[in-house]
């Protein structure tokens, strides 16, 4: 196997702008379609939960299909670069659609809010998992991963995030929240069209090692035979529930329980500090500890911080401030660990199974994020519904305190089962050291001696 030279800031940056891009289209839609389904669009809440459910059903099918379809591709730009290329405007197009607004009957825009919902979701893994897939490609080297994370979170979390909660305050410049949405998003579409479009001139594919062909009836047993992967993806799942909820409901805890809408823009600009820290100390804790240790501290602290957030009164508001920045800081280190630790899964199962692909591990991840999404966001509907929410009306005391439940309980009930999770992920910096060297001997031996010829 060729030696790659270590990647320059230049090349990684070039790479991970697109992740902004992704995040911009993503962060759009976990934000904001919870509330603009109920609020906006007027769907029943009952409705919103079956859809985000049956939405997944879909991606079980759609997921692994996508990541076969990766690994085979062959094109002059590599195999997963030209679904940035050839994907970029669809998935945005139907970002736009996904918050139209028709004039229709009820079960009219239920059915489209079906189409449109499950269409984006397709495309969305036809271009951010291939996306994502350019990393285990561009470097085999654990703590370039870790640095290419933070990079990606960076731009997923701190820049993304910043551009996104300016939305709702922006839609309610308008006379009409829909119009306010409808400006919104089409300025999120066309940011995030360019972004990808940038990240695919500037990527690059640097790990040439040809994938063998396999069947449609391997993926199965290639997942399931490979323990990392399994053992993160439930991580990453648990992990995505947690800020998942803490989004979806987080405009109804500042329009309802603190009564102060116009906080909710403040308050995650006021967080932005907390995800930035965590971009920049994470490389440097995963060196020292490992990327697991640096993931299980993070689960831990979003595991003791949203507790306590819980139990201190949110009035003298820095108090609630000063705990929502430590939580947040620990859930940026969860953020940047998982996404490091993801290529690794790509080697040990061609280590296990005997078989590389990038895109099946990376489908899995994929799909197991969108389930995590479904999960949380129909279950934040399903709560709020079982407890009377009625959307713009005087909530009832039940309907608060679930609320304030899915805010603060939830997500740290999500990490604490994500901190047992890490626990029998085994593949540690020793290990997958010990496999790379193990596939670059395998190699060697199978590839011909060119002073033999």
């Amino acid at each position: 196997m060729k030696m790659l030279k270590p990647l320059t800031h230049r090349q990684i940056f070039g790479y991970t702008i697109g992740d902004l891009g992704i995040n911009l289209n993503f962060q759009m839609m976990s934000f904001y379609l919870a509330y603009f389904y109920t609020d906006v669009f007027r769907i029943p809440t009952e409705q919103v939960t079956g859809l985000f459910f049956a939405a997944r059903f879909w991606d079980a099918i759609n997921d692994p299909l996508m990541g076969y379809l990766a690994d085979r591709t062959r094109t002059k730009w590599g195999k997963f670069r030209p679904y940035l290329l050839f994907g970029a405007l669809p998935l945005n197009l139907i970002l736009l659609a996904c918050f139209f607004t028709p004039e229709m009957s009820t079960t009219a825009r239920v059915v489209y809010a079906y189409v449109t919902y499950i269409a984006h979701g397709m495309l969305f893994t036809a271009v951010g998992l291939p996306y994502s897939s350019i990393s285990a490609v561009m470097t085999q080297d654990q703590q370039e991963r870790a640095v290419i994370s933070s990079y990606r979170m960076f731009f997923a979390v701190v820049v993304a995030l910043s551009v996104i909660i300016l939305v709702q305050p922006f839609a309610g410049l308008f006379e009409q929240e829909t119009t306010g949405f409808t400006v919104a998003v089409l300025a999120v579409a066309a940011l995030s069209t360019t972004l990808l479009l940038v990240a695919f001139k500037n990527s690059e594919e640097r790990v040439k090692i040809p994938g063998e062909r396999y069947k449609i009836s391997q993926i199965l047993p290639m997942v399931l035979g490979n323990g990392p992967l399994l053992w993160l993806a439930l991580a990453m799942f648990l992990n995505t529930c947690i800020w998942v909820t803490v989004n979806a409901v987080a405009l109804y805890y500042f329009k309802y329980v603190l009564k102060h809408e116009s906080l909710f823009a403040i308050f995650f600009f006021i967080m932005l500090p907390a995800n930035l820290l965590g971009v920049l100390l994470t490389p440097i804790i995963t060196k020292r500890i490992g990327k697991k240790a640096a993931f299980m501290i993070g689960s831990a602290v979003v595991l003791i911080f949203y507790l306590t957030r819980h139990i201190v009164p949110s009035n003298p508001l820095y108090i609630f401030i000063a705990v929502s920045f430590v939580a947040t800081f620990g859930m940026m280190m969860c953020s940047v660990t998982q996404w490091g630790m993801v290529p690794d899964t790509v080697e040990y199962g061609h280590w296990k199974n005997g078989v590389r692909s990038e895109g099946i591990p990376f489908a899995f991840f994929s799909f197991t994020q969108k389930m995590g999404m479904a999960v949380a966001g129909a279950t934040a509907t399903g709560v709020l519904s079982l407890a009377g929410y009625e959307a713009n009306t005087e909530l009832t005391e039940t309907a608060k305190t679930a609320i304030e439940a899915l805010f603060n309980l939830f997500p740290a009930g999500y990490s604490l089962l994500c901190l047992i999770a890490l626990v029998f992920y085994k593949l540690d910096n020793k290990t997958y050291s010990k496999i790379l060297n193990e596939l670059k001997q395998q190699e060697a031996s199978a590839t011909p001696d060119a002073d033999a010829k």
